[in-house]
């Protein structure tokens, strides 16, 4: 009787080893213990290596930095060298260091010469000159232009002349402006902060508030004023050439910003 009893008690042992086994979560959850169907053991092969990127080449511009830097760097150590410690070795390394270099710069000068004759759209000095015959005639041709501007400007733009009747400077500029007023018949709007006039102008508009809008701390001061739009453009303070003043109203009116520069 006992051979029985033991193979029954086998059998629930063997029964509740495997339900042990199956008593988990879920079947997608692999655990190598347990026994399920869905456990799919990972690869135990490696992907290659990828190949380590090499950085991108140095552009020639990029290079050419680097050496100027070396050789400015070098001219600059032997410079040092020769004056904290002037012998004659460390000097004349540094002579020939600093001759090497500014022979670089003498070639980039010559050629940088040559390529502005053979391209004279690049050439500054076309359009600003600075021999004495070229000058002379840009003036001339200039002078003309601005004649022109000026009395085509009489019939749309004034102006405004603010000054004080003690101040010195207003009584110098007044005939200057007296003239241009006559030469080119742009009218000048006289204004005066304390009340008082100037020979050249003795009837003048007392100030109505005009002055510290515009911020006005010194006179006398120009102001270029558009009859209809109401602009109002500051030609400058203090003593001015008819020569000044006609060049302002011109490049304030008829240029842009760098245009003539």
């Amino acid at each position: 009787m006992r051979l029985p009893v033991l193979v029954v008690l086998s059998l629930l042992v063997q029964a509740a080893s495997a339900n042990s086994r199956l008593e988990y979560p879920s079947v997608w959850v692999c655990d190598e213990d347990r026994f399920q169907w869905y456990c799919d053991l990972p690869s135990e092969t490696t992907p290659p290596d990828s190949p380590l990127e090499k950085p991108p080449a140095a552009s020639e511009e990029e290079e050419a930095v680097v050496a100027l830097k070396a050789l400015r760097e070098d001219v600059e150590r032997k410079r040092a060298l020769a004056i904290v410690k002037p012998t004659p070795a460390n000097l004349r390394r540094y002579i020939a260091a600093q001759e090497a270099l500014m022979d670089r710069a003498a070639l980039f000068s010559d050629v940088w010469r040559r390529v502005l004759w053979a391209h004279p759209e690049l050439n500054y000095q076309l359009r600003n000159p600075v021999n004495n015959a070229a000058i002379q005639v840009r003036d001339v041709e200039q002078a003309g232009k601005e004649r022109a501007a000026l009395a085509a400007l009489g019939r749309e733009w004034g102006l405004f002349f603010f000054f004080r009747s003690d101040c010195p400077y207003c009584h110098r500029l007044a005939p200057t402006l007296k003239w241009l007023s006559e030469q080119y018949g742009l009218t000048v709007f006289p204004v005066s902060l304390d009340g008082g006039g100037l020979p050249e102008f003795p009837r003048p508009a007392r100030d109505n508030g005009m002055a510290a809008t515009l911020g006005l701390r010194i006179v006398p001061l120009l102001v270029l004023g558009n009859v209809r739009d109401r602009r109002l453009l500051p030609i400058g303070s203090g003593v001015l050439s008819a020569q000044e003043i006609v060049e302002r109203i011109y490049l304030l009116t008829q240029t842009r910003p760098g245009e003539s520069y």
